[in-house]
This record gives structure tokens, C-alpha cells and sequence, in this order.
């Protein structure tokens, strides 16, 4: 099965691609214990659907580009928490953080 995101739906696969399973049968499609009648044709097929709404894409990157990069208010909050003293980091978060900086 491939998606196709430019259309709405499922495109089922092509004869001489490999099915669900990786295995293709004799007539090139998926082998499958499904019976063969064509009303139990799609059983043991999986299906998805997706729908895409570019208003709501569009929406959401709006949103993420108006937050701002750095948040300010936080920072305050941290300098004078440092310039009062009340702000203190622990050897070992210390380590922490200067090891998975360097890897």
C-alpha cells in the first residue's frame, strides 16, 4: 500500500511490488490464507486512512512562529534568582550536563 498525500484515499499496490508480508505469490500478488472470492478479497488487508487540512496546518505553524525564541520571563527569573543566591546547581548536575554537551 502507498499514501499519497497529495490525494485523499489509499492506493492499493501494484502487482510487482512486494505486499504486506514481503512475499509476492504466483500471480504477483500477496500471498495471504484470505479466501479468494472477491466479496473476502480485503480480508487480512490492512487500511489507513489520512486527511490533511492545510488551514490547520497553516494555523498551527502561525502559532509555533509567534512564540517567541527565547522566554524572556523565564531568564529574569533565573538571573535574579542568581543574583540572589537562591539558585544552585549540584556537582553532579554539573557533570551531567558538561558530559552530554561534549557526546
Amino acid at each position: 500500500m502507498r499514501v499519497d498525500l497529495t490525494s485523499r484515499g489509499v492506493e492499493q499496490p501494484e502487482n510487482s511490488k512486494t505486499g504486506r508480508t514481503g512475499q509476492t505469490g504466483a500471480s504477483g500478488t500477496t500471498a495471504s490464507s484470505a479466501p479468494s472470492s472477491s466479496s473476502s478479497s480485503t480480508l487480512g488487508l490492512d487500511q489507513a486512512s489520512f486527511s490533511f487540512d492545510p488551514t490547520r496546518v497553516q494555523s498551527l505553524e502561525a502559532q509555533v512562529l509567534a512564540q517567541p525564541e527565547i522566554r524572556q520571563a523565564k531568564v529574569q527569573a533565573l538571573q535574579q534568582a542568581m543574583g540572589n543566591g537562591e539558585y544552585s546547581v549540584s556537582a553532579g548536575q554539573l557533570a551531567d550536563a558538561m558530559v552530554s554537551e561534549l557526546g
